[in-house]
């Protein structure tokens, strides 16, 4: 499993590629995804996916920024409808844009392909709360915000939700730069136009969006009776989760605690290592993630090897084989030994963002009854693709992740596919979204007697 990659790495200076580099670089990308990806056409034929990749090419004129190459490339790697592929946000060739304060530093409401304005920004931007945002810079927001949708695969609500988040991202790729004026119609129909809005750097306006950038888990207790932690990642220090998970349980522990959320809506995945710790927390039942996949290849051998990894089973197998994990069906137990356990009644919390390995989170809670799922499903299936990749183009130096393995699930004889459903479900309106209110967390502590 893994999350949305960020870090910027390296810089690169070209600024633009001819056509032939840039067909050079999809032809590169479509061979590595059909000798390196599990299952690249469940959700598109061949004859489909080949024809689509002529017409992008076909799209291209004698040569293509570096920008609108990336903006492409979002448009290639959604028609495999694997959520897991698709271009690396922190794109080592835009280093030095990374630095520069041109980006949109908010993070707008996102309900049904629209974008509204929250209570928390209406101040700052001087524009009444819950208004809809029409325009930016004389851009149609609608259209702007479909497109980025359009290069997001997976499930509408993650779609919608990871498009969002992004876009701030998505107005740099489109050259949309500040001084930032919005639009707006507020809840009466009136217009308006915002005063103009200076830009921020790319990690400042990625953070507002994806607060595990700044702070990955954070625990509270809330009106002295639920114990509270917000896991935004599963990647990171295992040492370090650890260190954070001692003192978020004993300090509940201490105060008495008898009722646990652990919030995983902010949550787009990382290493289950990190899900087994946790695991170990709560439950000292015996469970599996399930049977994994994987599609052999050249590629991700090379990837392996360049990390450092010359040990791997993996690299022992035929390219072009499948190779299946074993005895992975059957519950074992947790590789954590902790002698911290939580016994109160625990409840995990779920949306459309969480994603990969925090989804497989939830199926495991849900499959082996680890606690009281409440929110809204998972953004992604329970069998989906996984164990993440970068690919690397050869003349753009741009970075695309794409995948090798399709897991079962939890739950391997699973014969329906689908996302993680709560056991309770509850969520926000549109207007709880822009009041700040959280129906969820307000349902669990109505529930504490």
């Amino acid at each position: 499993m893994c999350a949305f990659i960020l870090h910027p790495g390296n810089g690169w200076a070209q600024t633009a590629l001819t056509r032939q580099q840039a067909e050079e670089d999809i032809d590169f990308y479509v061979r590595t995804v059909k000798a390196s990806h599990y299952q690249p056409f469940l959700h598109i034929t061949e004859k489909a996916y080949d024809n689509r990749i002529a017409a992008i090419k076909h799209s291209m004129g004698d040569s293509i920024g570096i920008r609108d190459f990336v903006s492409l490339f979002y448009q290639v790697t959604a028609l495999l409808g694997d959520a897991h592929s698709t271009p690396v946000p922190g794109q080592p060739v835009f280093r030095e844009e990374f630095g520069k304060e041109q980006f949109f530093p908010y993070r707008l409401l996102a309900n049904s392909h629209q974008l509204y304005v929250p209570a928390s920004l209406a101040k700052d931007l001087g524009i009444p709360a819950g208004a809809a945002i029409t325009d930016i810079n004389g851009e149609n927001i609608n259209t702007l915000f479909r497109q980025a949708e359009a290069g997001i695969a997976g499930l509408p609500s993650f779609r919608e939700e990871a498009a969002g988040r992004l876009f701030s991202y998505f107005l740099f790729l489109r050259n949309i730069r500040p001084p930032f004026v919005l639009g707006y119609k507020n809840r009466n129909g009136m217009a308006g136009k915002s005063a103009p809005i200076a830009g921020v750097t790319f990690k400042k306006a990625l953070s507002a969006s994806m607060p595990h950038i700044v702070q990955p888990y954070t625990h509270q207790i809330l009106q002295q009776k639920l114990g509270y932690i917000d896991i935004r990642s599963l990647s990171g220090d295992i040492d370090q989760f650890r260190a954070f998970l001692d003192t978020s349980f004993r300090q509940f522990n201490e105060a008495g605690i008898q009722h646990l959320a652990i919030d995983l809506r902010q949550n787009s995945g990382g290493n289950t290592d990190l899900g087994d710790l946790l695991f170990s927390y709560i439950s000292d039942k015996k469970y599996t993630w399930g049977t994994k996949h994987w599609k052999i290849s050249q590629p991700y051998k090379d990837q392996l090897k360049a990390g450092g990894d010359t040990t791997s089973a993996y690299l022992q197998k035929t390219n072009g084989a499948v190779w299946a994990s074993e005895n992975s069906c059957l519950p074992k137990e947790n590789p954590f030994g902790n002698n911290i356990r939580f016994k109160g009644k625990i409840y995990f919390i779920t949306g459309p963002f969480t994603f990969s390995s925090a989804m497989a989170v939830a199926d495991v809670v849900k499959t082996y009854g680890l606690g009281t799922i409440v929110g809204q499903p998972t953004g992604e299936n329970v069998k989906d693709f996984g164990e993440a990749f970068v690919i690397t183009l050869p003349n753009s130096k741009i970075r695309i992740q794409s995948t090798t393995s399709l897991s079962t699930g939890a739950d391997c004889h699973r014969k329906k596919n689908g996302p993680v459903q709560p056991d309770v479900m509850a969520g926000n309106t549109l207007q709880d979204d822009i009041s700040g209110r959280d129906k969820t967390v307000e349902y669990i502590l109505g529930t504490i007697r």
